[in-house]
């Protein structure tokens, strides 16, 4: 049939199946190895008008439907691998703030840990400070609360001082009944003054 495309020679088909092989690949001989119907021409070394014009639809279309493909994959893989970096990315802002996290509560379990020692190193103080100044004043401890019955306290003991109303003359130094120094000094005095001969 007039104007009807001949089939190409197996040879030709050969040269340019290789030809069009190593564009795809990437690694090109005769040409700068774009996916193009000029390169893969030169790639093959032979007349492009063989492909445009003696066979355009058995060759020259049949590759062109080849390369438009294999440009779209890279296509879909740079998309895929701009994901895959987000990702990587994401990941190592997560393991940071991870690691960051992790050395701030190490940080806090020391600090509370100090704070608990020196609570206890400072309530041991003043209950020592406290039983110094009873110690010197006099004061009798009256526990009125069993330890097991304070939330959360340290056993401290409730001071009942005795006020100069109770009796004095059962006790003239006032020091079983926790009497402060300035009641003490009233009852010295009112003492003395009633014990002094008259004139």
């Amino acid at each position: 049939m007039k104007g009807a495309e001949p089939e190409p020679p197996e040879d030709l088909q050969v040269t340019l199946r290789a030809a069009a092989d190593r564009l795809l690949a990437g690694t090109p001989l005769h040409s700068q190895g774009k996916l193009t119907i000029l390169d893969l021409a030169r790639e093959a070394q032979v007349k492009r008008w063989i492909l445009t014009h003696k066979y355009p639809i058995r060759l020259m279309a049949k590759y062109q439907a080849e390369f438009k493909a294999a440009q779209r994959e890279p296509e879909r893989e740079t998309a895929e691998r701009h994901e895959i970096d987000k990702l990587r990315e994401a990941l190592t802002k997560v393991r940071e703030e991870k690691r960051k996290l992790a050395d701030l509560v190490k940080t806090y379990a020391i600090m509370i840990e100090q704070l608990a020692t020196e609570r206890s190193q400072a309530l041991t103080e003043r209950d020592e400070a406290i039983a110094v100044r009873d110690a010197a004043l006099g004061i009798t401890l009256l526990p009125t609360q069993s330890r097991d019955t304070r939330d959360g306290s340290r056993g401290k003991s409730t001071r009942k001082h005795v006020t100069s109303s109770d009796s004095l003359s059962d006790n003239p130094t006032g020091r079983q009944h926790g009497l402060n120094e300035k009641s003490l000094a009233e009852w010295t005095c009112k003492r003395l003054s009633t014990t002094s001969p008259q004139r």
